[in-house]
């Protein structure tokens, strides 16, 4: 359940619902202070975390720091306050995804942002059609999963390992949640084989390990949408074993 913490979280809530309330939302966000989470990359300092969609990167940033945790689960992250304006000298020309992983949010691509620069509010109010299932049936916006559903890579992983032909496996979730409050799984699986084969012996483990709530999609790596996350994504679950 969303309980809105502040005056820009009840705009956000009422934005959602009324699409003539977009446009001022955007023009009260474009200054309100907001929450930054960075990522701590010890010696290196901090960076900006990235968040995969559609073959594109976004920049997530949050309506108040109780929203971090959705996204990034126990990751260890630093939280700064400052405002979009000022987040945006920061980092330029960049996507933005609010609150990922909160049942309210919205994407602000580069456009947007450009026109919520020139206050065009009603230009970049036009783009928010919601975080809607793409063309292929997959999550729009995906991440790390938060927690790591282990019940399922864990025994995954163990089979994986026994044919030879698969190369690696990735999983993802779903930033927004379905209509049904279902935030989907989604699982890459990288063979020189034959997927289908794959996806049987698959199917007959997660018929006895998956839990009743799991909902669970399957792409092949490449050939989906989703192959940019999948390709930044360093800790797949399963990876064979160089020769």
């Amino acid at each position: 359940m969303f309980l809105p913490e502040n005056d820009l979280e009840r705009a956000l809530v009422r934005a959602a619902d009324d699409p003539a309330a977009r446009a001022p939302f955007l023009k009260t966000l474009l200054d309100a202070e907001l929450a930054f989470a960075l990522v701590d990359a010890g010696k290196d300092g901090y960076h900006v975390p990235e968040l995969e969609e559609g073959g594109e990167v976004f920049v997530p940033i949050f309506t108040s720091e109780k929203r971090v945790e959705p996204a990034f689960g126990g990751e260890t992250m630093f939280v700064v306050r400052q405002t979009l304006r000022q987040i945006l000298e920061q980092v330029e020309g960049a996507n933005f995804v609010l609150n990922p992983g909160s049942d309210y949010g919205r994407e602000l691509s580069a456009a947007d942002v450009k026109a919520m620069l020139a206050g065009d509010f009603e230009a970049a109010a036009e783009s928010d059609d919601g975080p809607d299932d793409n063309e292929f049936g997959l999550p729009a916006a995906v991440g790390k999963p938060t927690p790591m559903p282990t019940h399922i890579t864990t025994p995954l992983a163990r089979m994986l390992a026994a044919i030879r032909e698969v190369k690696s496996a990735h999983i993802a979730q779903a930033l927004f949640p379905d209509p049904d409050g279902t935030k989907r799984l989604v699982i890459g699986i990288e063979t020189d084989g034959d997927l289908d084969f794959v996806l049987d012996r698959v199917t007959q483990l997660l018929d006895r390990v998956a839990k009743a709530s799991d909902v669970i999609d399957f792409v092949p790596i490449p050939g989906s949408p989703l192959d940019g996350y999948f390709q930044r994504d360093v800790n797949p679950f399963y990876k064979k074993a160089e020769a």
